[in-house]
């Protein structure tokens, strides 16, 4: 199967590569690093891009690295572990982009679900989620250290079947 790649005017997504772990250890701590829950164990970002690369994504401005989004199968279920944009590209398209890389890729390899680890307050991240169409299935405590609370949420084939067709109704993928 081709690398997923998606385009628009100065900005693009694409499949991660081994070399983009030092864009990845950039955006971690420009993204993350005041975040109390901290930056990514490099290690799990090696994994990324070794491991991983088809179902990890990165988004560019040009060559600027500004966001990507990391995922793991498991079955045919897929973990959608961290969505993170550069705080210059928030509210842009860049979230957009990546979700619709991630959305073609989990259609393409038929996976039946996605799951996704989001802190309660974080209202951006549940507001993307729902969406997609995710429904939290499950609250989770002390998951990174004592008294930190997770949701996991989901969505299924059904609601990316859906994302997928009004993506393509939109005419923003094939």
């Amino acid at each position: 199967m081709s690398p997923i790649q998606i385009q628009s005017p100065g900005l693009h997504v694409r499949s991660l590569q081994s070399s983009d772990f030092w864009h990845l250890r950039r955006l971690e701590h420009e993204v993350w690093g005041g975040d109390a829950t901290g930056e990514l164990c490099p290690h799990y970002l090696r994994l990324c891009t070794e491991l991983y690369p088809e179902w990890c994504f990165l988004a560019l401005d040009g060559e600027r690295p500004v966001g990507y989004v990391l995922n793991f199968p498991s079955g045919r279920t897929a973990y959608c572990a961290t969505l993170a944009v550069h705080p210059d590209y928030q509210k842009g398209r860049t979230n957009y982009l990546l979700i619709r890389a991630m959305v073609s890729k989990l259609v393409a390899e038929g996976m039946e679900e996605c799951r996704f680890l989001v802190e309660p307050d974080n209202a951006d991240a549940r507001s993307v989620h729902q969406s997609l169409g995710a429904r939290v299935v499950a609250e989770v405590d002390d998951y990174y250290r004592k008294g930190d609370k997770r949701l996991w949420s989901v969505i299924t084939r059904e609601d990316m079947e859906r994302i997928r067709a009004r993506y393509s109704r939109l005419r923003l993928v094939s």
